[in-house]
């Protein structure tokens, strides 16, 4: 046994060795961000990026798809966590449009950046720091969700959690899949928006639906922000949110909906992944979400549908 086997993998997500996760070296950046302020049912999103860090440990690197291990190809840098600001929502949200914003203008730069949530709210942030630093003209969002979240504004809060891809309007339009809850004012603002188009859990999981094509025409020549709010996943696979709802999508389904975009996009310069409330003692939602993050790198910068990248041991040999 070598000196380095006396001591556990980095604190990164995957647990990566230093090579792999040098800012100069990665090609995907991953940001957490642990802010809740905004939730209305179930609470513990803030402890959301934190449970997928230590989840994504005891992820295997070697993905059966590309028959190899993608996140030695193109590796993953785990920023600290984004400072909170507790002043208000907006002040919050201002403060990660800052850093995206900063993060994809500086030098050296991702490729690729991961956002962990932390509560939707921040996908407001994600959104105008994306538009900061790339046309707006090139940019839609991609959002899977239980939730319209199309009120202008909730509880007082036009950066509310209920309000994230009505905020992400302002910046892009907006494919949502998986919706299964909205209020009538959000029913009738979808019908009247062209900037938006709802893809309910129902048509999503109908064998005959076209949606998977649909979208493909909504991504092809785009910049696409793809933001995941896990509520959107069938509450069986995910029951670890604050708003579960009945039905929604299954892992298989995500990750066709994951390739369509990034099979047909320009590119894919961020995502986030939101919501996640672990629940203590049950690992299985958090091992999904760390697992899901994952593939968003690998289908985001690994180019062709397998590619064979250099092997390691098995961790848990």
């Amino acid at each position: 046994m070598s000196v380095e086997e006396l001591y556990q993998s980095p604190w990164n997500f995957l647990g990566l060795p230093e090579e792999l996760a040098r800012p100069s070296r990665a090609r995907g950046w991953l940001l957490p961000i642990p802010y809740e302020s905004t939730t209305s049912y179930g609470a513990g999103t803030r402890e959301g990026p934190a449970a997928i860090l230590a989840a994504s440990r005891q992820v295997e690197l070697y993905d059966q798809e590309y028959d190899g291990e993608p996140a030695a190809e193109y590796g993953i840098h785990t920023l600290n966590p984004l400072g909170l600001v507790h002043r208000s929502p907006e002040a919050m949200v201002k403060a990660v449009e800052e850093a995206v914003s900063s993060l994809l203008s500086a030098s050296p730069r991702p490729e690729v950046l991961g956002v962990l949530g932390g509560e939707h709210t921040l996908s407001a942030g994600v959104a105008r720091g994306l538009a900061r630093v790339m046309p707006r003209d090139t940019l839609v969002a991609v959002q899977v969700d239980a939730h319209a979240d199309l009120r202008d504004e909730y509880e007082g809060s036009p950066f509310s959690h209920a309000c994230a891809a009505r905020r992400i309007l302002d910046v892009c339009p907006v494919f949502q899949v998986g919706i299964r809850n909205l209020s009538s004012g959000e029913a009738a603002f979808r019908r009247s928006s062209k900037r938006v188009r709802t893809i309910f859990s129902e048509e999503a999981n109908d064998p005959g639906s076209r949606f998977l094509k649909d979208l493909a025409g909504f991504v092809r020549n785009k910049r696409v922000f793809i933001t995941i709010d896990l509520d959107g996943l069938d509450p069986s696979i995910m029951p670890a949110v604050g708003t579960p709802e009945p039905g929604g999508i299954s892992w298989e389904l995500l990750l066709q909906i994951v390739r369509t975009v990034c099979s047909h996009a320009v590119q894919v310069p961020v995502f986030d992944v939101v919501e996640l409330a672990p629940i203590p003692g049950f690992r299985a939602p958090d091992f999904l979400a760390a697992k899901l993050v994952y593939k968003l790198f690998s289908y985001t910068l690994v180019k062709g549908k397998k590619r064979t990248a250099s092997k390691r041991r098995s961790r848990h040999e």
